[in-house]
């Protein structure tokens, strides 16, 4: 769950982007200019690119299990899925034209927009952002009020910011805290030289159990700071000309996480045989097991899996603006759609 680079990265290439962009703006994919691949009826499918914001895992799960099912053939789409990495910012890829959609988390698509850049996102398919706290189950550490005083080891991103925003808004003092910047080895944590650890709850407690270790979870959406990831977002423009081609995404990949949660095996299945040799059936079923809560909610249950609402997006903007590196004010209105739902 490699976000982690959140404000840091982005910024840096946001700035590319922008560059890139005052060089010669790019013709916004449609079907005739991405090309079209023959189907077995009389319409063509429509080629476009979606954009991961890191390497393989059952993190997209729905995006594979939609891929292999047909699912994106079914709305008229012959969908590449392109893998992100550590140097690879699927914001930057889309605003760019390099990529059709791309998935990434709210706080980074508002800091694009922020920055002049005009991608709105469709769907949010984790509603709970993963980002959290993480402390040994025998530190005696059971409640936010038991941080305080604490130490923290924490790595720049978006766990940072939603975990100070938490712990600021449930009455612990920042100040009592002491920061310890870590890498994303958990020794320090195993070893006790910090207290908690920033963490994402889909991999560093699945991790921590595997080497004998019980931990307690502390996930800033539970305690009030609601934010989501795997938001899947294109262009401003890109929307307006092809609101099909958008909402045939949104509904491919509801079918697949549906799939993937009701088929965990085979879901597994499809990634390991996407990502390679280097995966591990039981680390990546330990994942997806992790996943499927956070994409519940009681919006999703009502309108459907993905539906985003204005008071998350305006919750991420002032964790944003209070704790990250937000200086400008955005409309966050328009930094989204749910006309893919309801239809």
């Amino acid at each position: 769950m490699k976000d982690r680079k959140f404000a840091v990265l982005l910024i840096g290439v946001l700035i590319v982007t922008l560059v890139v962009a005052g060089c010669g703006q790019q013709a916004v994919p449609t079907t005739s200019d991405q090309g079209a691949a023959p189907t077995t009826g009389a319409q063509p499918l429509t080629k476009v690119t979606l954009r991961l914001p890191w390497l393989i895992t059952t993190q997209f799960a729905g995006e594979y299990v939609a891929l292999e099912k047909g699912y994106f053939k079914d709305e008229g789409l012959d969908v590449e899925i392109q893998p992100g990495g550590p140097d690879v910012n699927s914001i930057t890829m889309v605003a760019s034209g390099t990529s059709t959609f791309g998935l990434h988390d709210m706080g980074s698509l508002i800091l694009a927009r922020s920055n002049d850049i005009d991608v709105v996102a469709s769907a949010a398919f984790f509603q709970k952002h993963p980002g959290g706290l993480m402390a040994l189950s025998d530190s005696g550490i059971n409640t936010l009020q038991d941080i305080e005083g604490k130490s923290i080891g924490f790595q720049e991103g978006g766990p940072w910011m939603l975990s100070q925003a938490m712990l600021a808004s449930n009455g612990v003092d920042l100040n009592s805290i002491k920061k310890v910047a870590v890498g994303f080895d958990l020794s320090p944590l195993f070893n006790h030289q910090v207290d908690l650890f920033t963490v994402y709850v889909t991999n560093e407690p699945l991790l921590a159990k595997a080497q004998g270790y019980d931990t307690n979870v502390f996930l800033p959406y539970d305690y009030g700071i609601e934010t989501s990831s795997e938001v899947l977002f294109t262009t401003g423009d890109y929307l307006k000309q092809n609101p099909d081609k958008v909402c045939g995404m949104v509904r491919a990949i509801q079918k697949g996480w549906q799939y993937a949660v009701d088929n965990k095996d085979e879901a597994v299945s499809i990634i390991l045989a996407a990502g390679g040799s280097d995966l591990n059936k039981e680390a990546e079923m330990g994942q997806l097991n992790a996943e499927i809560p956070l994409m519940m909610t009681p919006e999703t249950e009502a309108n459907g899996l993905g539906y985003m609402t204005k008071d998350r997006w305006q919750n991420a903007e002032d964790v944003l603006t209070k704790y990250g590196q937000l200086t400008n004010t955005v409309d966050v209105s328009n930094a989204f759609t749910t006309q893919c739902f309801g239809q």
